[in-house]
């Protein structure tokens, strides 16, 4: 399969582009400097250089799927990213595709206000573009992890439409990911993910019932 990541420097973004080219994948990965370009050749992937608030479609050519994985994280411009620049992406796809998108999202986004006050501004502003992604006529998939770890991840977790609050580690984010593009059953799904007990094949069977 021919994968593009969008924010494939960022914590979840570069375990999907890293697991994505083990598994045999080809992988194009949007970066910014040329130290993420060398971060992602060391994976595996082909860099491509942009910026999604100006030049980053060449980064679909010869798609098959795009996962977006980026956050504007501690600088705060959530809108122009967790907001314009996600809308921008499915408007894109549905002019040119590919059709297949697996948005990472958050925890909570269905309810900021039961989620720390810090997180709330974020929060906000994904409920309305991960709404425009759910909205589209793309095969989408919407995943919000809880609390995000650096832990090594050990492939089991816990897959709800509401998940208590709990942690999960991003590589293990990032295999829920590239799970759910080989499984067709999760188009058109959102659901919380947190560590858990279950082998993630079978907790994504969950979403069937």
């Amino acid at each position: 399969m021919n994968i593009s990541v969008i924010g494939a420097a960022g914590g979840v973004g570069r375990r999907v582009v890293a697991q994505a080219a083990a598994a045999g994948h080809t992988v194009r990965a949007l970066v910014r400097t040329p130290e993420q370009e060398d971060m992602v050749s060391l994976h595996g992937a082909q860099p491509v250089t942009g910026d999604l608030t100006n030049e980053w479609q060449a980064v679909l050519d010869g798609a098959d799927a795009v996962v977006w994985a980026a956050g504007a994280g501690a600088s705060g411009n959530f809108q122009a990213i967790d907001g314009d620049a996600l809308t921008r992406v499915v408007d894109t796809l549905l002019a040119r595709g590919p059709r297949r998108l697996v948005v990472v999202s958050s925890m909570g986004v269905d309810r900021p206000e039961q989620m720390p006050p810090f997180l709330n501004a974020v929060l906000r502003v994904k409920a309305v573009s991960d709404a425009h992604v759910q909205g589209s006529a793309l095969d989408w998939t919407v995943v919000r992890p809880g609390g995000l770890s650096d832990e090594p991840g050990h492939g089991l977790v816990q897959v709800a439409r509401t998940a208590g609050r709990g942690l999960i580690s991003r590589d293990d984010v990032a295999a829920v990911v590239l799970a759910c593009l080989h499984d067709p059953a999760t188009v058109g799904q959102t659901f919380e993910v947190v560590q858990g007990d279950q082998a993630i094949p079978d907790a994504l069977a969950g979403l069937r019932v």
